[in-house]
């Protein structure tokens, strides 16, 4: 299922990870009509977010701990990745407004159904924190 915006409307989303995952994230979201940022570092994700209107995060756990951390993310909708669940995991996502944790390995079926409801705004997560 294809979720195609017009250019002008295309909502900007930034993905932290390593390199090859990120790469992955990217085309799978791009082939939705989605524009991504790509950043590898917390420095790189900083950048991003002082300068692009970003919508929506997505974010590996514990690669992007320092970043997810951050106080001026707190107010954008984020999906954080990770292998496992655990306190320091709920510790950050108690700290963002809006937060989806996916375990992976990942469903992208689900995730794109995530990242196009929260653009979308018919998935709500503001002011909660979703284990999926």
């Amino acid at each position: 299922m294809h979720y195609i915006k017009a250019m002008s409307d295309t909502k900007k989303i930034l993905i932290i990870d390593e390199d090859g995952f990120s790469k992955v994230c990217s085309a799978i979201l791009n082939d939705e009509g989605y524009e991504t940022r790509l950043a590898i570092s917390v420095e790189d994700a900083h950048q991003c977010i002082s300068n692009n209107g970003i919508s929506l995060i997505v974010s590996s756990y514990p690669y992007a701990l320092g970043f997810l951390e951050a106080n001026e993310i707190k107010d954008i909708p984020t999906i954080i990745l990770s292998d496992e669940f655990n306190n320091e995991l709920i510790e950050v996502m108690k700290r963002i407004r809006s937060s989806v944790c996916l375990i992976k390995p990942l469903d992208f079926e689900r995730f794109k159904y995530i990242v196009h409801g929260i653009i979308n705004g018919y998935l709500n997560i503001s002011g909660g924190n979703i284990i999926a």
